[in-house]
Protein backbone atom coordinates (compact mmCIF):
# COMPACT_ATOMS: atom_id res chain seq x y z
CA UNK A 1 0.00 0.00 0.00
CA UNK A 2 2.38 2.23 1.39
CA UNK A 3 5.15 1.97 -1.67
CA UNK A 4 1.44 2.82 -4.32
CA UNK A 5 1.34 6.47 -2.37
CA UNK A 6 4.00 8.28 -4.25
CA UNK A 7 3.09 6.93 -7.63
CA UNK A 8 -0.45 7.70 -6.70
CA UNK A 9 0.48 11.46 -5.99
CA UNK A 10 2.74 12.47 -8.67
CA UNK A 11 0.37 11.45 -11.22
CA UNK A 12 -2.60 13.10 -9.30
CA UNK A 13 -0.53 16.42 -9.15
CA UNK A 14 0.14 16.64 -12.76
CA UNK A 15 -3.29 16.01 -13.77
CA UNK A 16 -5.55 18.23 -10.75
CA UNK A 17 -3.48 19.94 -8.20
CA UNK A 18 -6.49 21.02 -6.71
CA UNK A 19 -7.47 17.18 -5.96
CA UNK A 20 -4.22 16.39 -5.17
CA UNK A 21 -3.85 18.48 -2.22
CA UNK A 22 -7.27 17.89 -1.00
CA UNK A 23 -6.46 14.35 -1.28
CA UNK A 24 -2.98 14.71 0.73
CA UNK A 25 -4.95 17.08 3.09
CA UNK A 26 -6.80 14.55 4.12
CA UNK A 27 -4.80 11.79 4.65
CA UNK A 28 -2.42 14.28 6.58
CA UNK A 29 -5.44 14.47 9.19
CA UNK A 30 -5.96 10.80 9.81
CA UNK A 31 -4.69 9.47 12.82
CA UNK A 32 -3.48 5.66 12.70
CA UNK A 33 -5.59 4.20 15.44
CA UNK A 34 -3.93 1.07 17.00
CA UNK A 35 -5.02 -1.43 19.62
CA UNK A 36 -3.67 -0.02 23.28
CA UNK A 37 -0.84 -2.17 23.67
CA UNK A 38 -0.38 -4.34 26.93
CA UNK A 39 1.97 -2.19 28.24
CA UNK A 40 -0.56 0.66 27.95
CA UNK A 41 -3.64 -0.67 29.31
CA UNK A 42 -2.79 -0.84 33.23
CA UNK A 43 -2.93 3.12 32.55
CA UNK A 44 -7.14 3.16 31.57
CA UNK A 45 -7.63 0.07 34.09
CA UNK A 46 -6.17 2.37 37.36
CA UNK A 47 -7.18 5.94 36.01
CA UNK A 48 -10.10 7.70 37.40
CA UNK A 49 -11.73 8.48 34.42
CA UNK A 50 -13.81 11.55 33.46
CA UNK A 51 -14.41 13.90 30.38
CA UNK A 52 -14.60 17.44 29.19
CA UNK A 53 -17.13 19.14 27.31
CA UNK A 54 -15.54 20.06 23.52
CA UNK A 55 -17.16 20.43 20.41
CA UNK A 56 -18.47 17.54 18.85
CA UNK A 57 -16.85 14.73 21.48
CA UNK A 58 -16.00 15.38 25.27
CA UNK A 59 -12.51 15.24 25.78
CA UNK A 60 -11.41 11.87 27.32
CA UNK A 61 -9.55 12.62 30.45
CA UNK A 62 -7.84 10.21 33.43
CA UNK A 63 -6.56 11.07 36.62
CA UNK A 64 -4.11 9.53 39.76
CA UNK A 65 -3.16 10.24 43.05
CA UNK A 66 -4.11 12.66 45.32
CA UNK A 67 -6.36 15.55 44.07
CA UNK A 68 -4.75 17.58 46.61
CA UNK A 69 -1.25 17.64 45.45
CA UNK A 70 0.32 19.32 42.93
CA UNK A 71 -0.73 18.73 38.94
CA UNK A 72 1.24 17.35 36.12
CA UNK A 73 -0.16 16.79 32.81
CA UNK A 74 0.36 14.10 29.87
CA UNK A 75 0.37 15.36 26.50
CA UNK A 76 1.15 12.39 24.54
CA UNK A 77 2.12 12.58 20.69
CA UNK A 78 1.00 11.69 16.90
CA UNK A 79 -0.53 8.17 16.32
CA UNK A 80 -0.21 7.75 19.78
CA UNK A 81 -2.34 7.68 23.22
CA UNK A 82 -2.02 8.65 26.88
CA UNK A 83 -1.38 5.49 28.04
CA UNK A 84 2.04 5.51 26.79
CA UNK A 85 3.25 7.95 29.16
CA UNK A 86 1.85 5.23 31.83
CA UNK A 87 5.29 4.35 33.27
CA UNK A 88 5.45 7.63 34.69
CA UNK A 89 2.80 7.79 36.54
CA UNK A 90 4.14 5.72 39.53
CA UNK A 91 7.17 8.24 40.16
CA UNK A 92 4.94 11.15 39.72
CA UNK A 93 2.41 9.79 42.45
CA UNK A 94 5.52 9.09 44.79
CA UNK A 95 6.44 13.12 44.42
CA UNK A 96 3.34 13.69 45.88
CA UNK A 97 1.82 15.25 42.21
CA UNK A 98 -1.43 14.42 41.33
CA UNK A 99 -1.17 13.10 37.30
CA UNK A 100 -4.01 13.57 34.17
CA UNK A 101 -3.40 13.50 30.77
CA UNK A 102 -6.11 13.25 28.39
CA UNK A 103 -6.34 11.60 24.56
CA UNK A 104 -5.86 14.09 21.71
CA UNK A 105 -8.79 14.58 19.14
CA UNK A 106 -9.02 11.48 17.29
CA UNK A 107 -6.64 9.10 19.02
CA UNK A 108 -7.19 6.22 21.00
CA UNK A 109 -11.59 5.76 21.55
CA UNK A 110 -12.84 8.97 20.15
CA UNK A 111 -15.11 7.69 16.96
CA UNK A 112 -13.51 9.92 15.13
CA UNK A 113 -10.49 9.02 13.73
CA UNK A 114 -9.30 12.61 12.41
CA UNK A 115 -7.41 15.71 13.70
CA UNK A 116 -4.95 18.20 13.11
CA UNK A 117 -2.84 20.88 15.19
CA UNK A 118 -5.67 23.93 15.41
CA UNK A 119 -8.01 21.21 17.14
CA UNK A 120 -5.81 19.47 18.79
CA UNK A 121 -4.95 22.71 20.54
CA UNK A 122 -8.17 23.31 21.01
CA UNK A 123 -8.65 20.25 23.23
CA UNK A 124 -5.48 21.16 25.05
CA UNK A 125 -6.90 25.06 25.62
CA UNK A 126 -10.16 23.31 26.82
CA UNK A 127 -8.45 20.98 29.08
CA UNK A 128 -6.30 23.15 30.84
CA UNK A 129 -8.89 25.65 31.54
CA UNK A 130 -10.63 22.93 33.34
CA UNK A 131 -7.77 22.55 36.26
CA UNK A 132 -7.81 24.18 39.38
CA UNK A 133 -6.37 27.38 39.46
CA UNK A 134 -4.63 27.23 43.06
CA UNK A 135 -2.00 24.50 42.25
CA UNK A 136 1.50 24.26 40.72
CA UNK A 137 1.03 22.82 37.42
CA UNK A 138 3.95 20.87 35.28
CA UNK A 139 3.47 19.20 31.86
CA UNK A 140 5.08 16.62 30.07
CA UNK A 141 4.53 16.17 26.49
CA UNK A 142 5.89 13.78 24.02
CA UNK A 143 6.57 14.59 20.07
CA UNK A 144 3.36 16.15 18.85
CA UNK A 145 2.00 16.64 22.04
CA UNK A 146 4.68 19.49 22.87
CA UNK A 147 3.93 21.40 20.06
CA UNK A 148 0.22 21.34 20.97
CA UNK A 149 1.36 22.47 24.68
CA UNK A 150 3.75 25.40 22.81
CA UNK A 151 0.80 26.75 21.03
CA UNK A 152 -1.83 26.16 23.27
CA UNK A 153 -0.37 28.31 26.13
CA UNK A 154 0.74 30.68 23.79
CA UNK A 155 -2.41 32.09 23.45
CA UNK A 156 -3.15 31.57 27.19
CA UNK A 157 -3.51 33.91 30.29
CA UNK A 158 -2.39 30.59 31.95
CA UNK A 159 0.97 30.47 34.38
CA UNK A 160 2.99 27.00 34.42
CA UNK A 161 5.88 25.93 36.36
CA UNK A 162 8.29 23.13 34.43
CA UNK A 163 7.28 22.42 30.66
CA UNK A 164 9.20 18.75 29.80
CA UNK A 165 9.36 18.02 26.04
CA UNK A 166 10.28 14.60 25.25
CA UNK A 167 11.45 15.54 21.55
CA UNK A 168 9.20 18.49 19.63
CA UNK A 169 8.73 19.44 16.11
CA UNK A 170 9.32 23.19 15.92
CA UNK A 171 8.53 24.79 12.62
CA UNK A 172 5.36 22.79 10.77
CA UNK A 173 6.42 24.06 7.73
CA UNK A 174 9.29 21.08 8.01
CA UNK A 175 6.36 18.84 9.01
CA UNK A 176 4.78 19.57 5.77
CA UNK A 177 7.77 19.55 3.36
CA UNK A 178 9.10 16.39 4.52
CA UNK A 179 5.15 15.12 3.72
CA UNK A 180 5.22 16.50 0.26
CA UNK A 181 8.69 15.04 -0.33
CA UNK A 182 7.26 11.28 1.28
CA UNK A 183 3.99 11.30 -1.14
CA UNK A 184 5.59 12.92 -4.58
CA UNK A 185 3.37 16.12 -4.45
CA UNK A 186 4.36 18.57 -6.97
CA UNK A 187 5.25 22.27 -6.16
CA UNK A 188 1.78 23.50 -7.41
CA UNK A 189 0.12 21.09 -5.95
CA UNK A 190 2.25 21.56 -2.59
CA UNK A 191 1.32 25.57 -2.55
CA UNK A 192 -2.69 24.40 -2.69
CA UNK A 193 -1.48 21.93 0.00
CA UNK A 194 -0.37 25.17 2.32
CA UNK A 195 -2.61 27.49 1.09
CA UNK A 196 -5.36 24.57 3.18
CA UNK A 197 -3.22 24.47 5.54
CA UNK A 198 -3.02 28.06 6.24
CA UNK A 199 -6.83 28.43 6.12
CA UNK A 200 -7.02 25.62 9.04
CA UNK A 201 -4.25 26.95 11.30
CA UNK A 202 -5.64 30.68 10.51
CA UNK A 203 -2.16 32.08 9.86
CA UNK A 204 0.29 31.44 7.10
CA UNK A 205 1.99 28.16 7.79
CA UNK A 206 5.28 29.24 7.61
CA UNK A 207 4.75 31.66 10.49
CA UNK A 208 4.20 28.53 12.78
CA UNK A 209 6.90 27.35 14.85
CA UNK A 210 6.76 26.07 18.59
CA UNK A 211 10.59 28.40 18.76
CA UNK A 212 9.04 32.05 18.38
CA UNK A 213 5.42 30.74 20.15
CA UNK A 214 7.34 29.88 23.64
CA UNK A 215 8.56 33.56 23.91
CA UNK A 216 4.64 33.91 24.29
CA UNK A 217 4.04 31.31 27.46
CA UNK A 218 4.28 31.73 30.90
CA UNK A 219 6.48 29.19 32.65
CA UNK A 220 9.34 28.79 34.94
CA UNK A 221 11.95 26.47 32.74
CA UNK A 222 11.70 24.39 29.70
CA UNK A 223 13.45 20.91 29.41
CA UNK A 224 13.94 19.38 26.09
CA UNK A 225 14.87 15.86 25.76
CA UNK A 226 15.46 14.28 22.57
CA UNK A 227 17.48 11.55 21.45
CA UNK A 228 20.55 12.47 19.06
CA UNK A 229 19.99 9.56 16.75
CA UNK A 230 15.72 10.20 16.68
CA UNK A 231 14.38 8.95 12.90
CA UNK A 232 11.23 10.80 13.30
CA UNK A 233 12.02 14.13 14.94
CA UNK A 234 15.53 14.96 14.37
CA UNK A 235 17.48 16.73 17.23
CA UNK A 236 18.55 19.54 15.54
CA UNK A 237 14.90 20.81 16.10
CA UNK A 238 15.30 20.53 19.67
CA UNK A 239 18.77 22.73 19.51
CA UNK A 240 16.67 25.25 17.45
CA UNK A 241 14.25 25.97 20.67
CA UNK A 242 16.96 25.86 23.07
CA UNK A 243 18.65 28.04 21.11
CA UNK A 244 15.75 30.25 21.17
CA UNK A 245 14.13 30.06 24.24
CA UNK A 246 16.80 31.78 27.30
CA UNK A 247 14.89 30.00 30.33
CA UNK A 248 15.74 26.17 28.69
CA UNK A 249 17.58 23.09 29.38
CA UNK A 250 18.27 20.49 26.65
CA UNK A 251 19.50 16.79 27.51
CA UNK A 252 20.45 14.76 24.74
CA UNK A 253 20.48 10.86 24.87
CA UNK A 254 21.46 8.10 22.22
CA UNK A 255 19.77 5.39 20.79
CA UNK A 256 16.42 5.52 22.82
CA UNK A 257 13.99 5.67 20.00
CA UNK A 258 11.06 8.25 19.01
CA UNK A 259 8.20 5.64 20.98
CA UNK A 260 10.52 3.85 22.97
CA UNK A 261 11.88 6.21 24.94
CA UNK A 262 8.86 6.42 26.80
CA UNK A 263 9.52 3.24 28.89
CA UNK A 264 13.61 4.15 29.03
CA UNK A 265 14.63 4.15 32.88
CA UNK A 266 17.28 6.23 32.27
CA UNK A 267 14.90 9.26 30.27
CA UNK A 268 12.15 8.96 33.26
CA UNK A 269 15.19 9.24 35.96
CA UNK A 270 16.24 12.47 34.51
CA UNK A 271 12.23 13.41 34.01
CA UNK A 272 12.05 12.92 38.20
CA UNK A 273 14.94 14.68 38.45
CA UNK A 274 13.54 18.24 36.98
CA UNK A 275 9.99 17.50 38.60
CA UNK A 276 10.78 19.30 41.62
Amino acid sequence: MMQLIKPYFKTLSAISPTLASKSAFEMFQKVRKKDIRDREKPFYDEANRYEIPFKNESIHCYAFGNPEDDIVVLVHGWDSNVGCMYKMVAPLIAKNKYVIGFNLPGHAFYSANKTHLYDAKGSFKAFMQSLPKDKTIDIIAHSFGSAVTAFGLSEMEFKVNNLVFLTSPNKMEDVFIDYKNFIGLNEKAYRKLTQRADKILKEPLALVNVESRMQLVDFNHLYLMHDKSDKIIPFSYSEKIHAAVKNSTLYSFDKLGHYKMLWNDDLITKVMEVIK
